[in-house]
């Protein structure tokens, strides 16, 4: 995947630009603090296999990588959101996507970086 596959860099560059780098270090510490709450409500819906609560809670997690520029993890959560699905499925994107919230955010910081260079 390429960077412009994970994360969503013009939106990064608008927040950047409107907010300054700390407003969006800023944004980017509540993710952060969110998403981990976030992943436990996953995780309990999908250990409950309570499609409804998993649906939902892939809703707000869709909106709140959305909202930081994470595209390819908002996809996981769409694809929870909407799409036909068996519970395999299901738990092996939602393993994917707790694989790859670490190193996608990490991209983020990285064309932060850059940006302050």
């Amino acid at each position: 995947m390429t960077n412009s596959d994970v994360i969503d860099t013009e939106l990064l560059q608008q927040y950047y630009e409107s907010l300054g780098e700390d407003g969006l270090e800023m944004t980017l510490k509540t993710f952060d603090q969110v998403i981990q709450g976030y992943a436990s409500l996953l995780h309990e819906a999908a250990t409950k296999k309570d499609e409804a609560q998993l649906r939902s809670q892939a809703h707000k997690v869709k909106g709140a990588c959305r909202s930081v520029g994470l595209k390819a993890l908002a996809i996981y959560m769409e694809n929870l959101e909407k799409e036909s699905w068996d519970w395999p499925t299901a738990e092996q994107w939602l393993v994917e996507w707790a694989d790859n919230v670490i190193p996608h955010r990490q991209q983020i910081q990285q064309w932060l970086e850059q940006q302050s260079h």
